[in-house]
């Protein structure tokens, strides 16, 4: 089955996911959940790292040359966006998740 490009979804596929993952993977505390979310969007290079996704799925290799840091650095800060459910990383390749979408189009614009 070929997995719907997130930045597809209308507002209710984006609210489905929300409910299904995001509510089930935040162990019952949506306060701290929200405040490392909010944490995590403080730092620029996630955010650039979130714009650089805007368009289309990169691998950590285009990320890192866009950025022009070291693979370790950017790597730090992909984990920081996967854990709080920015983006998902699948083999080599970064891609945001409904909530990265959500973020760009109603924070970053």
């Amino acid at each position: 089955m070929h997995k719907k490009d997130c930045r597809e979804m209308n507002d209710e596929e984006i609210e489905y996911w929300r409910i299904n993952v995001l509510e089930k993977n935040i162990e019952g505390n949506s306060t701290e959940w929200h405040r490392r979310a909010l944490l995590t969007m403080q730092n620029p290079v996630r955010r650039e790292i979130l714009m650089l996704l805007k368009e289309k799925a990169l691998s950590i290799k285009e990320i890192t040359d866009n950025l022009e840091l070291d693979e370790k650095i950017v790597q730090f800060h992909l984990q920081y966006l996967k854990l709080t459910y920015y983006i998902t990383i699948e083999e080599n390749i970064v891609d945001l998740t409904p909530f990265g979408v959500v973020y760009i189009k109603n924070v970053i614009r």
